[in-house]
C-alpha cells in the first residue's frame, strides 16, 4: 500500500449487513469528498460482489480498508486495490481527517460488538454513579440526622429548667394546650395536678438558698420517680410551684401524686382536674388550683381532686 494514501475506515467484513454498510460509509464518502456519486454507486456494486466472492473462497473475516491517495478513492484488502471514485482536486487534509473522524463513529455506532461494550461501560457509569450519589444521599442523611439531634438537644435546652432537669413555664404551657386539645380529640383520660410546696419560703430562709436548691431537686426527683417516663409531662412552673400532665384518669393521677407526696413526707399540697369535653385551658387549670386551695385551706400535706374528694393514699398532715 503506499505510504501516502490515508485510511479513511477499516472494517472487518464477517456478514452481508456489514458489506452493506461498507457500501454506504464509501458513497457518503465519495459524496462529501464533491466526487460522482452515480459512477461511484456503479462501482460500488461491482465491489460488493467481488468481496461476496472473496468472502465465500475465504471462508474467513475480510479485512478492508477504505482509503484516499491524492484524488484516487478506493478500497484495499488482501493486497488488492479496487478504484471507486476519481475526485475532481485533491481534497484538504482537514476535509479527510474530519470524514475519517465520521466514518469510524458511524461505524461504531453500528457495530454490535461495540455497542454491547458501550452499552456494558454505560452501565458500569450509571451503576458507579448511582454508588457515589447513594454514598452522597447516606452522608447528607448522617449530617441531617446530626442537625435533627442538634435541634432536639437545642429544643430541650431551651424547654428545661436548668435547677430541677424538669420541663420549665415556656413548655408547660405549651405541652398542657397540646395535650388538652390531644384528649379532647381523641376522648383520652388527661389529668392535670398542681403542687406547691408547704412552707418553701420558711425553708428557704431557715437553712439558706443552696439548702432550698437542694429540696426543689429532691422535689423533681419525687416527680421523675412518680411519673411515668415518656408518657406524662413533670414541669417547674417557678418557684415552688410544680405540675404535672398526666395522661390517664383522675383516680390513677391520684395515685401518681399520692406517691410524690410520700416521697416528700407528706409537705406537699396537691390539685387535681380532669380535662372535660368543654374545656379550655383556664377552665382546667382552674379547677386543679382550686383543688390545691383547698388542699392548703384543710391544713396542707394532701392531695384533693376537683371534686374535694381526699384521695385514698395521703402523706403526713
Amino acid at each position: 500500500m503506499d505510504t501516502d494514501a490515508k485510511p479513511l475506515l477499516t472494517l472487518s467484513l464477517i456478514v452481508e449487513p456489514d458489506r452493506q454498510r461498507l457500501a454506504r460509509f464509501v458513497v457518503d464518502a465519495v459524496s462529501a469528498l464533491g466526487g460522482d456519486v452515480f459512477s461511484a454507486s456503479a462501482r460500488v456494486a461491482l465491489l460488493l460482489e467481488t468481496l461476496r466472492n472473496d468472502a465465500l473462497a475465504t471462508a474467513s473475516t475480510l479485512d478492508v480498508q477504505f482509503m484516499i491517495e491524492d484524488r484516487a478513492v478506493f478500497v484495499e484488502w488482501f493486497g488488492k486495490r479496487f478504484g471507486i471514485s476519481m475526485l475532481p482536486v485533491t481534497p484538504t487534509v482537514q476535509l479527510v481527517g474530519q470524514l475519517a473522524e465520521q466514518l469510524r463513529f458511524a461505524s461504531e455506532s453500528a457495530d454490535p460488538e461495540l455497542l454491547k461494550r458501550r452499552n456494558q461501560q454505560i452501565r458500569e457509569d450509571l451503576e458507579r454513579t448511582m454508588a457515589d450519589a447513594q454514598a452522597q444521599i447516606t452522608a447528607m442523611e448522617a449530617v441531617l440526622e446530626n442537625k435533627k439531634r442538634e435541634l432536639e438537644a437545642s429544643i430541650r435546652l431551651a424547654e428545661t429548667d436548668a435547677l430541677t432537669g424538669l420541663y420549665n413555664r415556656g413548655a408547660y404551657d405549651i405541652r398542657l394546650r397540646e395535650s388538652l386539645l390531644r384528649s379532647q380529640r381523641q376522648r383520652e383520660a388527661m389529668c392535670l395536678i398542681l403542687f406547691d410546696l408547704d412552707y418553701f419560703k420558711q425553708i428557704n430562709d431557715t437553712y439558706g438558698h443552696q439548702y432550698g436548691d437542694e429540696y426543689l431537686k429532691k422535689m423533681a426527683a419525687a416527680m421523675h420517680h412518680s411519673v411515668r417516663e415518656h408518657v406524662d409531662i413533670p414541669c417547674r412552673m417557678g418557684g415552688d410551684e410544680f405540675a404535672a400532665i398526666t395522661f390517664c384518669d383522675i383516680a390513677t393521677s391520684a395515685r401518681i401524686a399520692g406517691k410524690v407526696l410520700k416521697d416528700m413526707s407528706g409537705k406537699v399540697s396537691i390539685g387535681i382536674a380532669q380535662c372535660h369535653a368543654d374545656d379550655s385551658v383556664d377552665t382546667l387549670v382552674a379547677r386543679a388550683d382550686a383543688a390545691l386551695y383547698e388542699a392548703k385551706r384543710r391544713g396542707r400535706g394532701q392531695l384533693l381532686t376537683e371534686n374535694d374528694a381526699t384521695a385514698d393514699v395521703t402523706g403526713h398532715h
